[in-house]
């Protein structure tokens, strides 16, 4: 059978780190039914004793066995596979990760995600062996599966916790906004030039542009006309060799642009005397 390493008997305040492998092979001598019983529990795990010390440790996993209480009557282990184990006794360190989603979801035709995953709280104090959390920045949840969404849902999801680690809390609420996806075309909207020399004027031809813009059908039907941004910065027309210069454009959070018409605008530029 193959069992997880653990490593207990740590000193107070430290945890282990990396362990060199994580799994061994042991092999079992016993009646039929105390094997069976064995392999229908809970993930094997084989204890492995710190002894209260701290650093890289080596260990024969063979003079391990007075640690493992499930090591019964009649049950007697005949072959381990290494017969080494080396792991890491680091000092705990704490730090704050941000929580990320880990999702597989599916949506109902013409409905989708309206705005990001909202997870609640965003990030989660954790402690850890200083090794491991030095190297990460955020901690994920258990994956989430869902098929067929066409509303707005609200799913409690545990946090994947890695080994070694303690969490403040182990739940993280996830919220998904679900809308129907529609696009909305926003006409005549002007185009402003900026960086503009005080010697100089410019003409656009022409002067507004249309944009079409997608979105969940609760933010596209509220956006005004004003919001949506469109710019010539003066600099593109002075290195400009095609006559014609394209505009830049910001457009409000969560949509996304599907076209704008025209593409290219031309120009005319004019001196004061």
């Amino acid at each position: 059978m193959e069992f997880n390493i653990k490593v207990v008997n740590q000193p107070s305040g430290y945890d282990c780190g990396i362990t060199n492998p994580d799994k061994i092979s042991v092999k079992l001598k016993a009646k039929g039914w105390q094997l069976l019983t064995l392999g229908l529990g809970p993930q094997n795990k084989y204890l492995v004793s710190a002894d209260k010390d701290s650093g890289i440790i080596s260990v024969d996993p063979f003079n391990e066995m007075n640690e493992n209480n499930w090591l019964s009557a009649g049950l007697s282990i005949t072959e381990i596979s290494p017969r080494q184990v080396s792991f890491n006794i680091e000092k705990l360190k704490f730090k704050r990760l941000k929580i990320e989603a880990e999702t597989d979801i599916s949506f109902s035709d013409e409905y989708g995600l309206a705005t990001p995953i909202r997870i609640y709280p965003d990030s989660i104090l954790v402690s850890g062996p200083s090794s491991i959390l030095d190297k990460i920045s955020i901690i994920k949840t258990k994956l989430v599966k869902v098929s067929s969404l066409d509303n707005k849902v609200k799913i409690i999801s545990e946090i994947e916790e890695p080994r070694g680690f303690k969490l403040e809390i182990n739940r993280a609420e996830l919220t998904f906004d679900i809308q129907r996806i529609v696009e909305k075309t926003f006409e005549n909207i002007t185009v402003n030039l900026v960086g503009l020399p005080d010697d100089r004027d410019v003409v656009l031809i022409p002067n507004t542009i249309n944009c079409s813009l997608r979105g969940g059908i609760n933010i596209i039907g509220k956006i005004n006309p004003n919001v949506i941004n469109a710019t010539i910065d003066y600099r593109e027309i002075v290195y400009d060799s095609l006559g014609s210069v394209q505009p830049k454009i910001v457009i409000p959070e969560n949509t996304q642009l599907v076209f704008i018409k025209p593409i290219r605008l031309n120009y005319i530029i004019k001196k004061f005397e």
